[in-house]
């Protein structure tokens, strides 16, 4: 995705303010909270294989869209389509990644197959990244006609997946399956946990990404420097995907899920305090403690989950997540025009650092 370093910039260059750029990532946001159960449902009874396929194809569509811009309309509209594309694969691929180390006998290793499978996207997206920074420079269009390229690339590959069998309920409807996976989520303390602490550490973790160009901006970064930054963001998520494992064995998954979501507001707080490469330095340290604890949650997720139920139960922990995305868009939006960039990111690192650990200290130890 050689967009992801100018995407807000690209907003901005029409839409002009930082609260009108907040109202398109919020309405995606809001899209795929709406659309998350529905298409997890959809994978669950039909075929998880055939929901990514038509997720990919749809992305292509979606870029072109997007490469045509100009108004908020359209904007909007690739925000609800590029939404129902992110749905569709969401709560499929772990889905399908879970039942097939099952169906070897191997599910007990999810934590370190997902997080070299998270891995393995910021990788790639830390390389487009650079490329996309000097693209930028040519026009903020070029990284975006680019990017289709490999998505088109992705939707021919998906066609070799071999899907694993999973249990299947017969004769159910997409409504009752849903209110039913949804009531066994109320119903566990666990999950219940996930997803409160979850919805802060995700909301506005991917809030203060999403627009951390406008605080770049606001500290007199150069352009041409954003490429690399969002480079070694995704590197070191990476970093942090890769070894979540390793280190969650060590000291445990309740203490690396709280360790790591208050030093990721912690480093936020501090490159608010800061200025130049020492700020850059800073910021991007807080992406490593984004990906130690992606897979911990993920894997204490899904353990809890029958299979015959996991995409959709994957599919309502990323609308809750989605819900809560959309809100803290539009405060830090909100935050950004009324006061400064800087000030919007020191509150979202306040509230990252205090309450998702108020959650995750109630963990059971697995």
């Amino acid at each position: 995705m050689f967009f992801l370093p100018i995407l807000a910039l690209y907003f901005q260059a029409t839409l002009f303010t930082a609260q009108n750029v907040a109202i398109i990532f919020s309405a995606e946001a809001i899209a795929i909270a709406i659309f998350e159960v529905p298409t997890g449902a959809v994978a669950d009874l039909f075929g998880r294989k055939n929901t990514m396929l038509i997720s990919y194809i749809l992305r292509v569509l979606v870029l072109v869209l997007l490469l045509m811009g100009g108004s908020m309309v359209v904007f909007l509209a690739y925000a609800i389509l590029n939404a129902f594309a992110h749905a569709l694969n969401s709560g499929a691929d772990t889905a399908l990644m879970y039942d097939t180390l099952k169906e070897e006998g191997q599910e007990k290793i999810y934590k370190k197959v997902s997080g070299i499978y998270m891995a393995i996207w910021p990788f790639g997206a830390a390389i487009s990244a650079i490329i996309g920074g000097y693209m930028a420079a040519v026009s903020l269009r070029t990284p975006i006609f680019y990017t289709i390229f490999p998505y088109a690339l992705a939707s021919v590959l998906i066609c070799f997946i071999v899907e694993p069998k999973h249990e299947r309920k017969i004769g159910g409807t997409l409504k009752s399956h849903m209110f039913e996976t949804a009531r066994d989520v109320i119903k566990n303390k666990q999950l219940l946990i996930i997803l409160l602490g979850g919805v802060v550490a995700w909301s506005f973790g991917e809030s203060l990404h999403f627009l951390s160009q406008l605080f770049f901006q606001y500290k007199e970064i150069p352009i041409v420097l954003f490429g690399y930054i969002t480079a070694a963001s995704f590197a070191l998520s990476s970093l942090g995907f890769y070894f979540s494992h390793n280190i969650s064995e060590w000291i445990g998954n309740k203490k690396t899920v709280i360790i790591s979501v208050a030093l990721s507001g912690l480093f936020i707080i501090l490159a608010t305090l800061t200025s130049g490469y020492v700020m850059l330095i800073i910021f991007v340290l807080s992406s490593f403690f984004f990906g130690l604890r992606s897979p911990v949650l993920g894997h204490l997720w899904n353990e809890e989950i029958g299979s015959s139920k996991r995409a959709t139960a994957n599919s309502i922990n990323s609308l809750v997540s989605q819900a809560g995305s959309a809100v803290a868009l539009l405060l830090l939006g909100y935050w950004i025009d009324i006061f400064t960039a800087s000030t919007a990111f020191l509150l979202g690192g306040l509230i990252m650092l205090f309450i998702p650990s108020m959650f995750f200290v109630f963990l059971k130890k697995n």
